[in-house]
């Protein structure tokens, strides 16, 4: 395993990206079963809590360039979890929704989800990760 020296060790950015990193494996490693990443699985969640929105409105939610969120969407809407339509207001404008489709694959994934969540603060302490859930919201705000 390669050393982290010292000046890395104190960037703060470096830490937060290398833990993001490590989690998002864990979480993957658990929604593979539904065959979803972490992204695809928060964008469902987002439409099923939100209704229909808008692409700027989930590139807002999830701090995602609109590249990175069509990447993430494609294979959702191939699947028919999500579905795409024009705007009423504006028919350029793209608002996207969850399938039946959708609803059953997120139910089953949510199980997944549950057991990331548990394995994750298994290792760091409930009361940790909800420190570090508070911390790091207040952050991206």
């Amino acid at each position: 395993m390669m050393r982290v020296d010292s000046g890395l060790r104190s960037c703060n950015c470096f830490a937060i990206r290398r833990a993001a990193r490590q989690i998002t494996r864990l979480y993957e490693r658990r929604l593979s079963a539904a065959q979803l990443t972490i992204a695809q699985f928060n964008l469902l969640v987002l439409l099923d809590e939100n209704g229909a929105e808008t692409m700027n409105g989930l590139s807002e939610a999830m701090l995602m360039d609109r590249t990175a969120l069509l990447r993430a969407l494609k294979p959702l809407k191939r699947e028919e979890m999500v579905r795409a339509r024009s705007g009423a207001e504006d028919p350029r404008q793209l608002v996207f929704s969850l399938t039946t489709v959708g609803q059953r694959k997120l139910t089953h994934a949510r199980k997944l989800w549950q057991d990331a969540q548990k394995e994750f603060e298994a290792q760091v302490g409930s009361d940790r990760a909800k420190r570090m859930r508070q911390d790091l919201l207040t952050l991206s705000v």
